[in-house]
């Protein structure tokens, strides 16, 4: 029955890490889009990518 409980106990940590850099990934993407919804900051970051030019 040990043997049981540590797979168990290995898919529940693999699970849980998967889950929990799923919601980093989604709070990341997330805090992306609300930047760009400001019109303001996708004005300022075009025009430091054309004075790169």
């Amino acid at each position: 029955m040990d043997e049981q409980d540590a797979v168990t106990g290995r898919v529940r940590a693999v699970y849980l890490r998967r889950l929990s850099l799923s919601l980093a990934l989604a709070a990341m993407l997330g805090g992306v889009f609300y930047l760009y919804s400001n019109p303001q900051l996708v004005i300022m970051l075009t025009d430091q990518l054309w004075a790169c030019f």
